[in-house]
């Protein structure tokens, strides 16, 4: 057993296997002065079940720089670890990691976290994140998200797994890092945590492996616990963030149906928070889009609540938008659906159909081409259309049945004609 009742400046310690790290007394450990090219550690090689021993108050391991980290050689073992972190206002915040599955491979964790070097002008994120961190964007229309985000990065890293242990984590914070503080406006009960996805490619707070804001918030004890984290959703760089803010609805679908006489626009959430209203854009390009429809939404909910809105039919292609804005005025636009009623039968009618050779096309657009064939596949009639309504001859041909097939650039149909 080790105890150590010091602080250490620019420390580098290795402790040997089944060694215990014994905080006693107000006993704190600084680690300090590593750069990306020199790291700074204390290592724990092969630690038993309590791998540090805190005695009394006042006690912890102050590392507040990314490169100054506490090492656990954990290996494929599932013992839980509390990191005894502190602030170097000798704040204490302590931070647990359980194993709930080995992980495979001589694998470790690193701890450290990062912080601004003032509280004072620290509510900027975007002044101090971790090396792998590139952004605070939560949604994509928010370019900083700060303001709804404590003022501390906690690193936790799985280094040299061939697959990770899955792990539950619980953070302590302190209030002086999300109150109001040059900027940040965090309600306090809704502080969960997320990690950043630093996959090559992805790079954001969300990522293809989708991680919602997680955790159970103790506003008393200061804690967000009951983190659940999958061995594929371990990634090293960690906040806590107000949760009404990075996800204001979870859109389940979205799609437009071609009735007889309308498009239906339907769709769905899974969840909603602080959903004000949907705004419903339209346009015949792809860019240039056109507000057709405002819809309340439903401020907070956990059910699956469905919308729709009738628009007219066109006969051309046609983009839908959906944007959504919740109560604080931010708006998150989602991706376009198109559709193109053209290419339903319904549009395009034949009337009288029997008929005596005579008849009217109905539903044509310009240029349409109209080419009408027997069932033996001959052509008997082909021509551009001139009009919506065209009416076509067939006089001289006989009784029997005939296909009329309508061709708009690339998409075609066919109809059946019935000539008595």
């Amino acid at each position: 057993m080790i105890k150590l009742f010091l602080i250490f400046s620019i420390l580098t310690i290795g402790i040997d296997n089944y060694a215990q790290l014994y905080l006693s007394n107000g006993a704190k450990i600084r680690i300090d002065g590593g750069t990306s090219s020199s790291p700074v550690f204390v290592v724990l090689n092969s630690p038993p079940s309590t791998p540090i021993v805190t005695n009394g108050t006042g006690n912890g391991i102050i590392m507040e720089a990314e490169f100054n980290r506490l090492q656990f050689n954990l290996g494929t073992s599932t013992t839980a670890i509390t990191v005894p972190y502190m602030t170097t206002a000798s704040e204490s915040l302590p931070l647990t990691l359980t194993p709930t599955a080995s992980g495979s491979g001589s694998g470790n964790i690193r701890f450290s976290a990062v912080v601004p070097t003032s509280r004072a002008t620290g509510f900027d994120n975007n002044n101090y994140k971790p090396s792998d961190v590139t952004n605070m964007s939560a949604l994509p229309n928010i370019a900083n998200n700060s303001s709804k985000t404590i003022d501390r990065f906690w690193i936790i890293d799985a280094n040299g797994y061939t697959t990770k242990p899955a792990v539950t984590l619980s953070f302590t914070y302190v209030d002086a890092e999300w109150a109001t503080n040059g900027g940040n406006s965090i309600t306090e009960s809704e502080l969960k945590a997320q990690r950043f996805n630093n996959t090559v490619g992805i790079n954001d707070w969300e990522g293809t492996t989708a991680f919602p804001p997680a955790g159970t918030i103790n506003t008393t004890a200061n804690t967000v616990s009951g983190v659940t984290v999958s061995s594929s959703n371990f990634f090293r760089s960690w906040t806590l963030n107000a949760s009404s803010v990075p996800l204001p609805i979870e859109l389940k679908e979205i799609n437009a149906v071609c009735k007889n006489d309308f498009v239906l626009i339907n769709w769905s959430t899974i969840s909603e928070s602080n959903n004000d209203f949907f705004t419903l854009e339209k346009s015949y390009d792809g860019i240039n889009y056109t507000e057709i429809a405002q819809i309340d939404g439903n401020g907070t909910s956990t059910q699956i609540n469905s919308y729709s809105y009738q628009d007219e039919k066109s006969q051309s292609e046609v983009y839908y938008r959906l944007k959504q804005t919740d109560f604080n005025g931010t708006v998150e636009t989602f991706a376009p659906i198109t559709i193109n009623c053209f290419s339903n039968e319904d549009i395009i009618s034949i009337q009288p159909n029997p008929n005596d050779g005579k008849f009217t096309l109905h539903g044509l657009k310009e240029n349409n081409l109209i080419i009408i064939s027997d069932l033996l596949g001959k052509i008997i009639y082909q021509e551009k259309a001139k009009a919506e309504n065209m009416e076509v001859q067939l006089n001289e041909f006989s009784f029997g049945m005939y296909n009329v097939q309508i061709i708009d650039n690339d998409k075609s149909f066919v109809k059946k004609l019935i000539i008595e």
